[in-house]
């Protein structure tokens, strides 16, 4: 992995084996976690693509096995790789307590320690957000890679220009550089021009879809982390008015999808 330096990198390292110590759940999804009437129960959600019994799956950033498990649950050949050697403690308590023994690595995904043309599906969900743009490219470069010929890749990012995400990068500069606030694991955004740039030079076809158009929930700093500023009442109807304007910005209305939250990345070699 690039960094500024050793200690960063420590840092780095440090702020997820922490979190999975104290809160694996919240370091991972954040509010997501807790939001239940909007987001439902996303503790044991199923993973977000088709899994098939015969694939070879690499869940790259597997955290403390969210996915992972309910993956491992439908194919004995699934492998979870973090770099945080907590959280693979944790994702290996959360699968033996499902009676789903898991092969776990530790790597970076900037250097995937596998052989060329080793899986049939790779998915990183949100992980790229806290890497940096280079960082970012090298772990796309290492997913295709590792992928088999007609594999799959699938990537979540933070989208740009997402209401909720323009605040909250503007947000972390006052809080980088003004208030001089340390924090290793950085949040940051992508346009669907600037993946796009990055895929089709590797991957013979890549599809974009775009999910969750929501106001911010807090204000996303150190002080206001766990206070909510929408009151509970609301977030049914906000998640039908967001599940609405979903549908259109991946049918009728495609522009859309440069608002959305996140933005999920399906690439083919």
């Amino acid at each position: 992995m690039i960094v500024k330096d050793k200690h960063f990198f420590n840092d780095y390292i440090k702020v997820w084996d922490n979190g999975a110590i104290k809160d694996a759940p919240f370091i991972t999804l954040g509010l997501e976690a807790v939001l239940t009437d909007y987001y439902g129960n996303l503790l044991d959600a199923p993973p977000p693509f088709a899994v098939k019994t015969d694939e070879q799956i690499l869940d790259l950033g597997c955290g403390w096995g969210r996915v992972l498990k309910p993956v491992r649950s439908i194919t004995r050949n699934a492998v979870g790789l973090d770099i945080s050697q907590q959280m693979l403690i944790a994702a290996k308590n959360h699968c033996n307590y499902h009676h789903l023994p898991t092969p776990l690595v530790g790597g970076d995904g900037t250097s995937l320690p596998f052989k060329d043309n080793t899986f049939d599906t790779v998915y990183s969900l949100l992980v790229l957000q806290h890497l940096s743009k280079d960082n970012g490219k090298k772990v796309i470069k290492e997913i295709h890679r590792v992928l088999k010929p007609g594999g799959a890749a699938y990537i979540r990012v933070p989208s740009r220009f997402a209401p909720e995400n323009l605040l909250m990068s503007f947000l972390q500069v006052i809080s980088i550089n003004v208030f001089r606030y340390k924090d290793p694991i950085r949040m940051r955004f992508y346009r669907i021009g600037e993946i796009k740039k990055i895929c089709n030079s590797l991957f013979s076809n890549v599809e974009i879809s775009a999910h969750e158009f929501r106001p911010p929930w807090n204000f996303h700093t150190p002080w206001t982390w766990h206070y909510i500023i929408i009151p509970r009442r609301y977030h049914k109807r906000l998640r039908a008015i967001s599940d609405a304007i979903e549908k259109k910005a991946n049918t009728t209305m495609p522009w859309l999808k440069h608002f959305a939250v996140t933005l999920m990345i399906k690439a083919v070699k």
